[in-house]
Parts: C-alpha cells; sequence; structure tokens
C-alpha cells in the first residue's frame, strides 16, 4: 500500500501538468481517424448530424450548461474571425455548439429546449442538445467541462482539446482552420 501512494501522487501530478495527452487514459479521439456519426437536436426539434455537414469544416464545442462560459474569450475570437471572412469562405465553415442536455428529465424538457432556443437567438446560429449523451460518449468527451474540436470537410478529426483554450491553443487553432479553409 506504501508504494501506490507515491505511485498515485506520481500519475496525478503528471495529469496535472499534461504530461499525459488524455486520449492515452480513453478521453478524446485520435487525430487523423474519422469522426463517429452524431445525431444531435436543436431546441426548435431540428436534427442534425455529420452526415448533413460533409463538405464543412466543423468547429465544434461540446460543454455542459455549467461550463459554457469557460472559453468565452476564445468563442468570442472565433465569432469576430468568422464575421470577418468573405461570404464563400463563411459557408465552408460549421460552427457547432452542443450541449449536454442528458440531465433533462422529461417534467424539466420544455424549460431545457426554451434555453437552446433563447441562446441560439443570442449567438446568431442553432445550438444543439445532447440529449441521450449517445455524441458525448461516441466522441469519449469529458462530463462537466468544456470539449473543443475541429473537424474537416472529409469528416477526420484535426484537433482536439479539454479545458480553457489559452493563447498558444488558441493561435494554433486558428493556423489550422485557416489552413482547412483555404
Amino acid at each position: 500500500m506504501r508504494r501506490l501512494k507515491p505511485i498515485a501522487f506520481w500519475i496525478i501530478t503528471c495529469l496535472g501538468l499534461g504530461a499525459f495527452p488524455l486520449a492515452a487514459w480513453g478521453f478524446g479521439l485520435p487525430l487523423g481517424k474519422p469522426a463517429p456519426d452524431f445525431q444531435v437536436e436543436s431546441g426548435d426539434n431540428k436534427k442534425l448530424s455529420l452526415d448533413m455537414l460533409r463538405g464543412k469544416v466543423i468547429v465544434l464545442f461540446y460543454e455542459s450548461r455549467h461550463v459554457i462560459r469557460k472559453n468565452i474569450e476564445f468563442k468570442n475570437e472565433l465569432k469576430r474571425l468568422y464575421r470577418e471572412q468573405p461570404p464563400y469562405i463563411q459557408k465552408d465553415i460549421f460552427r457547432l455548439v452542443v450541449i449536454d442536455c442528458s440531465e433533462a428529465l422529461w417534467p424539466t424538457l420544455p424549460i431545457w429546449k426554451s434555453k437552446l432556443k433563447e441562446h441560439s437567438r443570442k449567438e446568431g446560429f442553432p445550438i444543439y442538445g445532447d440529449w441521450d449523451r449517445r455524441m458525448g460518449g461516441d466522441y469519449r468527451m469529458v462530463p462537466g467541462d468544456s470539449n473543443f474540436l475541429v473537424i474537416d470537410k472529409q469528416g477526420v478529426i484535426r484537433y482536439e482539446t479539454v479545458g480553457k483554450i489559452d493563447k498558444s491553443k488558441s493561435e494554433k487553432i486558428i493556423g489550422l482552420l485557416e489552413n482547412l479553409v483555404h
């Protein structure tokens, strides 16, 4: 038992410092592999699947309702960059925000849907719900955190991260998006 404590401490320390990629621990999907199909639904009951987005670069946030503001600066930066693009580039980008709505029970379902519609109006594009957490499971999303992915026009995962997106990650993501769109 005494030998396990230092090993457990070392593992926790390495995880905290980011020494091991999350994918090695069962989180996330391998980069360069096709993204699994998904089906999500908006507050207006509109369904969306990966197949419907083929030919577009997908900028995907998957979050719980408790962390939607965690990456607000990065989201605002992406929104600003998107608006600066000419229409022919905007049409090649799909901004996909999915909220883990699996905790919604049938009595509260109308409230959840109403909130999704309200936030969709504020953002200017539909926000979708993962109502059964199937997408979260298939994509190995970290529950209760901000998950971010970039999927290319062929449906291949090109980038993923979990947690707060700092300046260095932000620059890398923006460079990748420029390469994928142009």
